[in-house]
């Protein structure tokens, strides 16, 4: 079958073993013939796999929350070079030129402290709420400091940006109405899986949406954002 035919979002889907058996075993048998095809499969999970294993090494030491210093010193420290390096393979070398000439050390540091995209993909509202409390508490004392923050939903993490499965409705609505510069945005790819599964994917007013997590996540660290994936308390 034609390659054209599949796109990332799906493909994604596959490896994550979240198609229906029928679209399974069709973009299965479409590999055993198309050997482009494969290759494509293999970068992706490839990329999925450097996420898993870069996020899950890194573990930063305890500290309280929220704390202007102890934010920012993770963010310069090892655990963000960790996050950084791993980033370099993302997209098969979509980060490879930064790499030619500096070390993950050196990658952390230009990281932009003031502009952070935050990263939850599992739909424990308790995460959430911490999440939340630590958004507001850090826009709150760096508002004189241009600081940008965004959170990125995928996978489990979409039910707490949806209208009918989230508890913090009223709390994202409040957050996106006072700061300009906070926005959450829904992975496009756990959209079309909901509702190929029949569900509801009504997100709250402002949530933002168009592209998947992954791709997004990887425009920021072009940009210079700091990234952190956010699945405890313990990992901000």
């Amino acid at each position: 079958m034609d390659t054209e035919n599949w796109d990332d979002l799906t493909l994604t889907a596959y490896i994550d073993g979240e198609l229906d058996d029928a679209r399974q075993n069709a973009v299965l048998n479409a590999m055993e013939n198309d050997a482009t095809l494969s290759a494509r499969v293999c970068r992706l999970r490839r990329t999925k796999d450097w996420m898993r294993t870069g996020f899950a090494s890194a573990t930063p030491p305890p500290r309280a929350l929220p704390k202007r210093r102890t934010f920012r010193q993770v963010l310069q420290s090892g655990v963000a070079a960790s996050i950084m390096a791993l980033a370099i393979g993302i997209g098969g070398g979509v980060l490879g030129y930064v790499s030619a000439d500096r070390g993950t050390t050196t990658l952390a540091e230009l990281a932009d402290p003031n502009r952070v995209i935050l990263h939850i993909d599992d739909s424990d509202p308790d995460h959430f709420g911490l999440l939340l409390d630590y958004t507001e508490t850090f826009l709150r004392e760096h508002q004189d400091s241009g600081v940008q923050v965004e959170v990125v939903a995928n996978a489990g993490g979409l039910d707490l940006l949806r209208v009918d499965g989230s508890p913090y409705e009223d709390r994202v609505k409040a957050l996106t109405e006072k700061h300009s510069n906070v926005q959450f945005i829904a992975c496009m790819n756990a959209i079309r899986n909901l509702k190929r599964r029949g569900l509801d994917a009504t997100l709250i007013d402002d949530v933002h949406t168009g592209e998947t997590a992954v791709d997004h996540i990887v425009k920021r660290l072009q940009q210079g954002w700091t990234y952190r994936k956010v699945e405890s308390l313990s990992d901000i």
